[in-house]
């Protein structure tokens, strides 16, 4: 087991600024949903469908302070980044703001149907009491975050960034239990 290793190709993907302190907030944000014992599938599609808003701002962003240490801020600018007048929270406009390598980097066709089926899935069902709140959930938005989460883990240490939290992240962990498990077995 110890040779199977996440390793995506990031062709087309010379440089990005590196937000890691936002990283490590979505995944924060992608753990407690997934880990706690109150397993509400409502509860965690919204948390995922922050998780990846966050990862999609990250590229987005601007350092507001503290540049370069652990505790760093950044600021996403709506007006500079998203049309007029639009949902800062849609996932599907967060994406089609990203550089087109970035897209293709992040995301395959099947992917971006998840992101389209669930672009409003913070704003319209972070209160499930309320009418208008999704009814019927899947996991797609949850292995999507956690994919998220590893592709940005990797891209971030294959160009060099020397963040704890990215250097000590346990990629296979997180992919092989939650996105792609892996079961192994021994032949008698």
């Amino acid at each position: 087991m110890s040779n199977v290793r996440f390793c995506p190709s990031i062709a087309g993907v010379d440089s990005v600024d590196f937000r890691p302190w936002m990283l490590e907030n979505a995944y924060d944000y992608y753990m407690i949903c997934i880990e706690s014992p109150h397993q509400r599938m409502e509860i965690q599609t919204v948390m995922c469908a922050l998780s990846i808003e966050i990862i999609l701002k990250s590229f987005l962003t601007t350092v507001t302070s503290n540049h370069g240490k652990l505790n760093e801020t950044y600021e996403f600018n709506k007006k500079e980044v998203l049309p007029k007048n639009s949902n800062a929270h849609d996932l599907l406009l967060l994406y089609e703001a990203l550089p087109v390598n970035i897209q293709r980097y992040l995301f395959d066709t099947a992917d971006v149907e998840i992101l389209t089926t669930n672009k409003d899935l913070f704003t319209q069902s972070r209160y499930a009491y309320e009418q208008t709140a999704n009814t019927i959930h899947n996991d797609d938005i949850i292995k999507l975050a956690a994919f998220l989460i590893c592709k940005m883990v990797f891209l971030y240490r294959e160009l060099g960034c020397n963040d704890p939290f990215i250097k000590r992240f346990d990629i296979e962990k997180l992919f092989l239990s939650r996105v792609q498990p892996i079961f192994m077995c021994s032949v008698p």
